[in-house]
């Protein structure tokens, strides 16, 4: 029985490691696309804006329409005899001071802008999940780390305990590596919290209900193109930011609703036609139906000066619209600036500590062979050794900050890996 309550135990420990869900990028990237309610509304308003552009274009045809009445005049008598009138009338817009086509136009500026909407909400939906899944990533990272840690500091305390009971090291020095030992179990066990907690995030952001464990199959590193990015030029980079390109938009916009209000002071210009008849038959005869055609024109002498204003008012949203441009251009081009020196002073600084951490290991792999032969003094083993495993941990920070920074880079420039 006691055997079998220690497998039990055992096989509860073990098993969510055996049973860990796998997941890859675009595991997580596909799924949760697929259940984001905001990119879900946002594609909803893309379609509206589409509708919107058809209707737009449904002012450029022919108006038809068909009816048919039946009925009685009770005016002399209330015998008369029953009406029947039949219609089929034809209208048709062919001048409008440019309305049409310009109200046209608006709404497929309105449609670019909704796509550039698009794009943006898009892209930071993305650069928030990958920087949940990394944030799992170095996590799960932290604690492989924090496990080798731990061994190296239960090894450096059974070294100095060693020597400790052999008389060759005082008690201070034992306490001091029996601390760090106990400080390596404590950051092991807040890494293993901090990953659950880091999975707990990523499941939230994609949308799943209930907590599994996972494990992250894949290594991150810096893209290939990311070099190419860096030295892109800035203008070219700022042009297709969809900030700067719906700011264009609302410019065109602007122009394009002056167009329409100077329509106003232009006359309208329609033709209509009708075919039809009214008789006591249900059926009528072939020779009482008649045609009709008519041009109508009609323009607005005096409206109280309001045309004259929304001009004047649409001319000023214009300028104000330069502004925000020009603003926006200066605004984004301090931020990418800001962007990509923090990308490379951190790539430039990586490539430093690792310089130092290869040093270090080496430094500590020459210390620990003097120091355990008696060639070497405890505070100099001890500096090497402390060194060699603090630059472990920064630089796994470093490489973290630097793949949250290429993300950041490319939430601003909304450039994204395509969902497969």
């Amino acid at each position: 029985m006691q055997k079998f309550i220690i497998l039990l135990v055992i096989f509860t420990l073990v098993s969510p490691l055996f049973s860990a869900e796998i997941l890859s990028w675009n595991d997580v990237l596909k799924e949760s696309m697929q259940s984001n309610p905001q990119l879900k509304q946002v594609e909803l308003n893309l379609q509206q804006t589409k509708l919107k552009l058809e209707q737009a274009r449904s002012e450029f045809y022919p108006q038809i329409s068909l009816g048919a009445t039946v009925g009685k005049n009770y005016q002399e008598n209330f015998e008369s005899e029953t009406n029947y009138s039949y219609n089929l009338s034809l209208g048709l817009t062919l001048f409008s001071g440019f309305s049409r086509i310009n109200n046209l136009r608006l709404q497929i500026v309105e449609l670019q802008i909704m796509q550039e909407n698009y794009k943006r909400i898009l892209a930071n939906l993305i650069a928030e999940l990958k920087e949940k899944f990394i944030n799992v990533y170095y996590a799960q990272e932290l604690v492989n780390l924090a496990e080798k840690i731990l061994r190296r500091r239960k090894q450096n305390y059974e070294l100095v305990k060693l020597k400790y009971e052999s008389g060759r090291e005082d008690i201070g020095s034992l306490l001091r590596v029996e601390a760090d030992m106990m400080q390596a179990e404590y950051e092991l066990r807040k890494a293993k919290r901090n990953f659950q907690q880091a999975v707990r995030e990523l499941l939230k952001t994609i949308g799943r209900e209930n907590f599994v464990e996972i494990k992250v199959n894949t290594n991150f590193g810096l893209t290939e193109d990311i070099n190419k990015l860096i030295l892109k030029d800035v203008e070219t980079q700022i042009a297709s930011i969809p900030e700067y390109r719906i700011k264009q938009y609302q410019l065109a916009k602007a122009k394009i609703q002056t167009k329409i209000t100077k329509s106003n002071f232009y006359p309208t210009i329609s033709v209509s036609a009708g075919y039809g008849l009214i008789d006591t038959k249900p059926i009528p005869e072939a020779n009482r139906w008649n045609l009709s055609l008519g041009l109508r024109t009609s323009y607005n002498i005096f409206n109280g000066l309001k045309d004259i204003n929304d001009l004047k008012i649409a001319n000023i949203n214009i300028k104000t619209a330069e502004i925000d441009l020009y603003d926006t251009k200066l605004t984004l081009r301090y931020n990418l600036l800001s962007l990509q020196n923090d990308f490379l002073d951190l790539k430039e600084s990586i490539n430093v500590k690792e310089k130092y951490l290869q040093a270090l290991e080496k430094q500590a792999e020459i210390i620990s062979v003097k120091y355990a032969n008696g060639l070497a003094t405890y505070y100099d083993w001890y500096q090497t050794e402390d060194s060699f495993i603090n630059s472990q941990k920064n630089l796994l920070n470093l490489k973290k900050e630097l793949i949250i920074a290429e993300i950041n880079l490319r939430k601003f420039l909304a450039i994204f890996e395509e969902i497969k």
